[in-house]
């Protein structure tokens, strides 16, 4: 019996509007380091279709590549956009370098994720953010930016309808009973009197007071989904939960983290089922602590590097 034939294909006969569609399901890496290897038709369409990179989801490169590597693909994904890039989403790597990069290059963005961001300061945000007067949400968890930050953004972008602000320290200090003067409504006025326009906020382990809240309240009439969870300088009483009754999602101070996507990150005092992670950090800043009681957070450069991110990734990923 003679052998069937095998069908062949050429995958560079492809229509384009199918190929756009199945490259579409790649990430950034595999875009820029395998679909450009398939063929030269694969490689134009990676190179030239701009709609492949209105939307950059950078997330897990932070953990996966070198940060120099990780830059060098988010620069080359902001130049395919071509002005069209509508959401960043990024960990760990982004700096003030990289952030003033798509601000001069995305003038149109509307969405902004930074996460575990330590290289990110509060005056490359301030400037950055003024590249992205259409910006919708802004999402900035653990990338130790505070005080005037909301105030800068919220005269940066005026249509900004989703803003988390979530910090990782906060909780940890809050974990001592002498430790005092963490009560802080900066952040919360500075929404309050700069972004009348939000729809949906989140400040997990925030330092602001029920009067800071209560400017939220007052100056953010279209709010509908709130959450202000590890924020334990809040007295949630009759009257404060009756403030907060207009908002449809609310989640209140003690109420669980388990669907906090960093929750790992957090140095959750009292949780019995913490990572191992939390129990090391805690027993560290224990004892730094309790050796000087005059000990400022200023003096913990030396714990901050052993525990931070790149640390904790180091023996798993060997790039």
């Amino acid at each position: 019996m003679e052998e069937e034939e095998v069908e062949s294909r050429d995958w560079a006969e492809m229509p384009s509007d199918a190929l756009s569609a199945v490259l579409g399901k790649l990430d950034v890496a595999e875009l820029l380091t395998r679909a450009v290897l398939v063929c030269r038709a694969w490689r134009r369409l990676v190179d030239n279709d701009s709609t492949l990179w209105r939307r950059v989801d950078m997330t897990v490169h932070g953990d996966l590549l070198e940060t120099e590597e990780a830059e060098a693909m988010a620069r080359a994904a902001v130049d395919r956009a071509a002005g069209t890039l509508e959401a960043f989403w990024a960990d760990t790597f982004v700096t003030d370098g990289l952030l003033r990069y798509i601000s001069e290059r995305a003038l149109l963005l509307k969405s902004l994720q930074l996460s575990l961001c330590d290289d990110v300061s509060n005056e490359g945000l301030a400037e950055a953010i003024k590249g992205f007067p259409q910006l919708e949400e802004l999402d900035i968890t653990f990338c130790s930016l505070y005080g005037s930050v909301c105030e800068s953004v919220g005269k940066a972008c005026p249509q900004l309808k989703s803003f988390r602000l979530n910090e990782r320290w906060n909780v940890v200090v809050r974990g001592f009973a002498a430790y005092e003067g963490t009560d802080d409504d900066t952040e919360a006025l500075g929404i309050a009197n700069n972004m009348p326009e939000l729809k949906d906020l989140q400040l997990i382990g925030n330092n602001l007071t029920n009067d800071g809240l209560l400017a939220i309240l007052d100056h953010c009439p279209h709010l509908e989904s709130l959450d202000i969870r590890q924020c334990f300088n809040l007295r949630m009483d009759d009257a404060m939960k009756s403030r907060c009754a207009r908002i449809r999602d609310l989640k209140l101070p003690h109420d669980p983290i388990s669907d906090f996507k960093y929750r790992a990150y957090m140095g959750s005092i009292g949780d019995d089922h913490g990572s191992d992670f939390e129990i090391d950090m805690y027993d560290d800043l224990l004892d730094v602590v309790t050796d000087d009681d005059e000990a400022e957070f200023d003096d913990m450069d030396d714990f901050d590097d052993a525990g931070s991110e790149s640390a904790m990734y180091d023996d798993v990923f060997d790039i």
